[in-house]
């Protein structure tokens, strides 16, 4: 039996009998990240949504075994009429396992696709998980996804992917796909305020019905009696619990339900009832949320603030993390294409933008393989070995196999460290990026990249791969082909940074944000 659980202001447990259903289903098997940012800005954006989540961890049980353990959760009465979910779900066994959920419009959306998606040896790629995002294709009433990249190199790899069947392989599935789709950019939540993050000028576009998605945005949770409640989503509900109040108003609408935890997972499936958008953008509210204590001890044992060359970019900020991701970034128009970066109106002179001092660089990404960690550092080091000065911030989350050389680059390293692991807040985070003057990209695989965006927005100067999904995004000058040209150009930029720092980059941000791209998701949600 379904129960709505939390708080009321006094601290007293509340547990009610049921709890009203939205209209719009939203299945998250792995939520953290894009797909976490994504899925909670279209529950504070948009009224009736309600939320079925996994924790983000053990990525390969979730794409192989969430549907079933989903499927026990949604409950069988209800008034959903669309269905969005990730790709990281096999749509087509929720819908044979519950035949309810087909008369619903189902949009697939991809963050990925894993039939492109890097694996270090052929044999090592495993013929499922692409083989299960053709079905779930196959079954959705749309196909949406994050880049033309990601879109193009799907269709196209299709066939491949089938040739490695021994025999009787399907015929045609690419062209029965292809109708479906459309592409739908990533919004991201930028910072609306100069003084939470350095604003870039930028050309307002029309958006067509190729683009759109959302970012950021924390869970508000409070039923209409004025019950505030817990975000659990993370581990086992172990741990401690920060509280914070929230006006009545603004949470009157709001509401969790938690369906029965088995004993070694949780599903949350929320229920959000927006129908007073606009008032809880004015209200101050903090996150009720529980970290386990595993997890709070792996966050010490690798996350290190090493104080460098540069004075300590993360301070007491005067917004909580909840204020500022709920603000919508507007950039103003403007006639022209080119963005601008100037420095934010503050009084805090230690964020404003560094005009002096060595080159801070910084690589904002996931602390996996797929990002090529190796290729950054080992630059770095040789640009040491150089005596070029610089300072650098390594952020971005850790998740369980951490590569080894980031225990290594930290050592060898440590004299540049300005910042080593990932920050929570996301002031803090655009903060940071406000102070660096270069962002880096490495990867191997990348079909969006949140990241290299917000450090955009946030005044840095962009080098990336000349492949993958960035030359769709950005001009020819922020594009590197070869590991050499990526030294080159951040020795360049260390011998003299206000090449960086004074930069102007041909770039339309407004089409990558909430704003930007709000109008399509309403229309295709609601």
């Amino acid at each position: 039996m379904l129960k709505v659980i939390g708080y009321r202001p006094h601290g007293a447990v509340v547990v009610g009998k049921s709890a009203p259903m939205g209209e719009i289903l939203l299945i998250e098997p792995f939520y953290g990240g894009s797909h976490k940012q994504l899925i909670d800005l279209l529950c504070a954006e948009i009224p009736g949504c309600v939320k079925v989540v996994l924790p983000a961890k053990k990525w390969h049980w979730r794409a192989r075994t969430s549907a079933l353990y989903i499927s026990q959760q949604i409950p069988h009465q209800h008034n959903f009429r669309v269905l969005f979910a990730s790709s990281v779900l096999n749509l087509a066994e929720l819908l044979a396992l519950r035949p309810d959920l087909t008369q619903l419009r189902k949009l697939l959306y991809f963050h990925e696709n894993q039939l492109v998606y890097p694996i270090r040896k052929h044999q090592d790629r495993d013929f499922q998980y692409g083989y299960n995002q053709v079905l779930s294709c196959l079954v959705a009433d749309a196909v949406l996804f994050n880049s033309k990249y990601n879109l193009d190199t799907f269709l196209s790899s299709i066939k491949t992917h089938f040739n490695s069947m021994p025999d009787c392989r399907p015929k045609g599935l690419a062209e029965q796909i292809r109708p479906k789709c459309q592409v739908l950019y990533f919004p991201i939540n930028f910072p609306a305020h100069r003084k939470d993050c350095h604003r870039i000028d930028v050309k307002t576009s029309t958006i067509s019905s190729d683009h759109g998605l959302p970012c950021a945005g924390q869970l508000k949770t409070m039923d209409d009696t004025g019950t505030t409640s817990l975000d659990c989503t993370d581990t086992n509900c172990l741990g401690q619990l920060s509280t914070a109040e929230k006006s009545t108003h603004d949470m009157r609408n709001c509401f969790v339900l938690y369906a029965k935890r088995s004993d070694e997972e949780d599903a949350q499936l929320t229920a959000t009832s927006s129908l007073d958008n606009t008032s809880k953008k004015s209200n101050d509210f903090k996150m009720l949320t529980a970290v386990s204590s595993e997890n709070g001890e792996k966050l010490n044992k690798h996350r290190m603030n090493i104080q460098a060359e540069m004075p300590s970019s993360v301070g007491n900020c005067a917004k909580n993390d909840q204020d500022l991701s709920e603000e919508i970034g507007k950039p103003p128009s403007s006639d022209h294409k080119t963005a601008t970066p100037e420095p934010y109106d503050d009084q805090q002179g230690d964020l404003m933008k560094r005009k002096d001092g060595p080159l801070h660089i910084v690589w904002p990404h996931r602390w996996e393989h797929d990002k090529n960690p190796d290729l950054f550092f080992h630059t770095l080091y040789q640009l040491e070995e150089e005596g070029c000065s610089f300072a650098v911030s390594v952020l971005g989350q850790e998740y369980t196999d951490v590569p080894e050389i980031f225990a290594e680059a930290a050592g060898r390293l440590k004299g540049k460290i300005h910042q080593w692991g990932h920050l929570a807040a996301k002031e803090d985070y655009y903060r940071l990026l406000n102070q660096a003057d270069v962002v880096v990209s490495t990867a191997d695989h990348e079909f969006y990249g949140v990241s290299m965006l917000e450090a955009v927005y946030c005044g840095c100067y962009p080098l990336c791969p000349n492949r993958l999904v960035y030359p769709e995004i950005f001009p020819k000058e922020c594009l590197y082909n070869t590991p050499q040209q990526l030294k080159k150009r951040l020795r360049d930029f260390c011998r003299r940074p206000q090449l960086a720092r004074k930069h102007t980059i041909n770039l339309t941000i407004h089409q990558y944000s909430w704003e930007g791209l709000a109008e399509e998701y309403r229309r295709l949600l609601q």
